[in-house]
């Protein structure tokens, strides 16, 4: 009664497009390329290869979760290999993140069969988890990794992920088309050397039943 493991099969497959388009790229231009793994998201299924690596995690749930994220950081290795291949990689400023935290509620899972499972993730000490207003399903690591540019290190200040574009738009040397105002601050010193961080304020989840606004420690 073991699941289909699609979900598994679509990491690998995003990973080898990703590496396909890496190789045939010109490195004499610049390239963005934005890749979103699905993994770990339900349905939780996991290439049996990878499974069978952590036989010793007696739930099968918990066992496919560790099992996706291991094939997803297994693929990003081959991205980071194709910009070595490509001699890309000291010119390549990479970051990685999640959109949400972990989530502790069937009802955000997005797959009916979920509903009849012990969910896998945890949060750690942060209440909540996906779809909430709480820390739980707000604040997830990241990082962000250029060879030469950034010094190694963690950065404990407040970054939202609206602030990407304007640091991104900045390292490569555009402005952002006039329009309506951005959310934005550019965050490159805070990420490269640990400078204070110019935002003070985060708003969460603009919806029509629901909100939050965090500012500073309140």
């Amino acid at each position: 009664n073991e699941p289909v493991r699609e979900e598994g099969y679509v990491t690998q497959f995003l990973g080898k497009d990703a590496v396909t388009r890496i190789m045939e790229h010109d490195p004499k231009t610049p390239l963005f390329l934005y890749l979103a793994f699905t993994a770990p998201h339900a349905p939780y299924q996991a290439p049996k290869e990878y499974l069978d690596r952590y036989k010793d995690i007696a739930d099968p749930t918990r066992r496919a979760y560790a099992a996706m994220i291991t094939c997803m950081d297994d693929e990003i290795g081959k991205v980071l290999g194709a910009l070595e291949k490509k001699k890309m990689r000291d010119n390549t400023l990479i970051v990685f993140l999640s959109d949400n935290g972990g989530n502790v509620n069937p009802m955000f899972s997005g797959d009916v069969d979920v509903c009849k499972l012990k969910l896998p993730a945890d949060n750690g000490p942060y209440r909540g988890g996906k779809g909430t207003l709480y820390e739980g399903g707000t604040r997830v690591a990241a990082l962000a990794n250029w060879p030469g540019h950034i010094q190694p290190g963690d950065i404990n200040q407040m970054i939202h992920v609206v602030d990407m574009f304007p640091t991104l738009a900045s390292l490569a040397g555009v402005k952002p088309h006039k329009g309506k105002p951005l959310d934005g601050l550019n965050v490159w010193d805070s990420i490269s050397v640990g400078k204070p961080s110019p935002r003070h304020e985060v708003v969460y989840k603009i919806e029509p039943f629901r909100g939050g606004v965090r500012e500073d420690d309140w």
